[in-house]
């Protein structure tokens, strides 16, 4: 399979990490949607312009996050699931996994808010309501994570999703992080013990 897109994307990471948790062999092309000299390339899978992109074996190209982790766990080898198939242990494990990516979203937001929009086009009041919108995401990450994973002995779906969103906001949002979320980062220390999680770290 070949995945499309960089490691500085949480979602094409989260996928990147997902697949490895699940012993599958991955090509990457780690382009940037929003590098015009990329378009051609990624538009061709994906008419979006966006990623992450996971091309399967027979030239079949999945879209969106979500959907491919759905795939994934769906194919996945025996005892590779990385989230619950049914019941309320699968209820938990979406809402953990919704909690950290809809704080995903509001770090992306933030970022193209405060660093990509030219200053004249800044508007305060917005980014003061993402930033509380990402506060209030990690503090409700930092109350529930546990002292192991959420996966008890290894992590799930929702430990590939919370690093992921962590990890971005470490490294986007330093001056919201820095000495607030102990627990989250002693977590994403556990975490970074797994090669999957560490060689994807988004430097």
């Amino acid at each position: 399979m070949l995945l499309i897109g960089r490691n500085q994307s949480p979602y094409t990471r989260r996928v990147a990490i997902w697949c490895a948790l699940q012993d599958r062999a991955v090509e990457r092309k780690q382009l940037a949607a929003r590098d015009p000299a990329n378009a051609a390339e990624i538009t061709r899978y994906n008419p979006g312009l966006r990623v992450p992109i996971l091309v399967l074996d027979d030239g079949t190209p999945l879209i969106e996050t979500a959907t491919i982790c759905d795939w994934l766990d769906e194919t996945a080898p025996e005892g590779k699931r990385l989230v619950p198939a049914t019941g309320v242990a699968r209820r938990d494990c979406m809402q953990r996994i919704a909690l950290a990516h809809q704080t995903t979203e509001k770090l992306v937001t933030l970022v193209y808010e405060t660093l990509r929009r030219p200053a004249e086009y800044h508007w305060p009041d917005y980014q003061a309501g993402v930033r509380g919108q990402v506060e209030g995401g990690l503090g409700a990450l930092e109350a529930m994570v546990p002292d192991g994973f959420f996966g008890g002995d290894t992590p799930d779906g929702s430990d590939v999703t919370t690093v992921c969103a962590w990890q971005m906001a470490e490294t986007t949002a330093p001056h919201i992080v820095s000495g607030r979320y102990p627990r989250l980062g002693d977590f994403a220390a556990r975490m970074m013990a797994f090669p999957a999680v560490a060689e994807t770290y988004p430097a």
